[in-house]
């Protein structure tokens, strides 16, 4: 159903709603308000919709370093 990421300070940086699984074109992009996301960890909460109607909450973070 989405994707949300947030950085370290609870502002949310990334969201998607109602797309396929795989399919990349979709995904975060490492940016945040137009800009290259600084290194840091992030924390991703994605709501998951399974083809027979359960839901799950899938939550983690990513690192991301340059």
């Amino acid at each position: 159903d989405y994707l949300r990421i947030y950085d370290r300070w609870g502002g949310q940086v990334y969201e998607d709603l109602d797309f396929l699984p795989n399919d990349y074109s979709r995904g975060w992009d490492g940016r945040a308000k137009g800009k290259i996301a600084g290194p840091g960890v992030y924390v991703y909460y994605a709501l998951v919709r399974y083809v027979d109607g359960t839901t799950e909450l899938v939550k983690g973070d990513v690192t991301v370093m340059w």
